[in-house]
């Protein structure tokens, strides 16, 4: 779902064409000739009338519904970060009231059913109230509906404040940096790993959402609502966690070799595991694709592949963070994915992640790869 916010500079009265003519008071004094006497306090009026005039003609009479403006990134990240949690709070909330009310949205690629449930829904109308705060930026988003009300939603809610108290100080250390707002698109994934949700492996649930600059993954924030950590990834600055701080990699353990993949099709990547890297890793079926990458982030797996069709939202994020990471997110042609809001949400490349030679393990498996 695309969503546009235009928020206008409305100004908060009107003056009657009345009183614009009441600025000029007209004083006739036929033995001394006709005087005009100007009022200064009134001409200014006018000319304000004028000048809002003027305004309302530059943003509705052309063809740009909104003037550029610039926002803080780091404001930009701390929205986000709330979001997710705000959403993820409500994802446990109703998995504790046991009334996940699923239903069926369709088919992934491979067939299987694409479930949505109350969280999802709930979830998602949170966090866009949130992100909707900024005019006219672009928000994609998994879901497509939203059959909640406002009051509906009410008890799901979190108070802001408290939740940015717990993260104010991580996003604090960002550098500041102004982005022209046009430029930024927000990926948002109000519940991973749905499936596994309704079976109650929730080990695997996150909430994700992500900031991408002409098309790049800049900023991403995954929340795991029943661990009750946020990991976010700033792109050539690094990663944090909300439970301990900014994360080291440079004195980071070194990865067990393990692969991980969607628990729906685990046989076609391990085929192409055992055949280009002899073997010597283990495959780890897993749901989710914000859990998988935490997995690479806190080096319990080296890779993470994925042969089949697969949505931005649910890649953004992670591709953020991986970058934030040193490390890289492609597809299996090679290349990055564009987060573009005007392309196609899904991505029919499949997917390489590794925080390490991305490029050079792409160059072992590409001849064997069948899109």
């Amino acid at each position: 779902m695309r969503e546009y916010v235009l928020v206008g500079l409305i100004p908060t009265g009107f003056i009657s064409p009345s009183s614009v003519l009441g600025a000029i008071a007209i004083k006739s004094k036929y033995h001394k000739g006709m005087q005009i006497h100007l009022n200064p306090k009134n001409i200014g009026t006018f000319f304000l009338v004028i000048a809002f005039v003027y305004l309302a003609f530059v943003i509705w009479g052309t063809d740009d519904q909104f003037p550029d403006l610039d926002v803080e990134l780091k404001d930009l990240a701390s929205y986000a970060v709330l979001a997710v949690e705000m959403g993820g709070h409500a994802v446990k909330k109703i998995y504790e009231e046991s009334g996940l009310n699923i239903k069926e949205k369709g088919q992934t690629d491979v067939g299987k059913a694409e479930l949505l449930t109350k969280a999802d829904l709930v979830s998602n109308h949170l966090m866009l109230g949130l992100l909707q705060r900024f005019p006219g930026m672009t928000v994609t988003t998994e879901e497509k509906s939203d059959d909640f009300s406002e009051s509906e939603v009410e008890k799901y809610r979190d108070d802001n404040y408290a939740l940015w108290l717990d993260f104010k100080d991580a996003i604090g250390q960002f550098p500041t940096r102004k982005v022209e707002l046009s430029r930024i698109n927000i990926w948002v994934d109000p519940l991973d790993a749905t499936q596994e949700y309704t079976e109650g492996l929730t080990e695997y649930v996150t909430v994700m959402a992500c900031v991408a600059i002409d098309g790049k993954p800049i900023f991403g924030a995954i929340y795991r609502p029943f661990f009750d950590e946020t990991i976010m990834g700033l792109a050539d600055w690094g990663v944090l966690s909300t439970r301990s701080g900014k994360i080291d990699f440079e004195n980071a353990p070194e990865p067990p070799k393990k692969v991980m993949v969607s628990r729906s099709h685990t046989g076609k990547v391990k085929e192409l595991v055992d055949s280009v890297l002899d073997g010597k890793y283990e495959v780890e079926p897993a749901g989710g694709s914000g859990y998988k990458t935490l997995r690479l982030i806190n080096s319990t797996a080296e890779y993470y592949i994925h042969t089949t069709a697969i949505k931005k939202w649910d890649l953004c994020a992670a591709d953020a963070i991986i970058r934030a990471a040193g490390g890289a997110l492609i597809d299996l042609e090679g290349r990055p994915i564009d987060y573009s809001a005007n392309l196609p949400v899904l991505n029919k490349k499949g997917l390489l992640m590794s925080r390490k030679n991305t490029y050079g393990t792409f160059m072992k498996i590409k001849d064997r790869i069948n899109l």
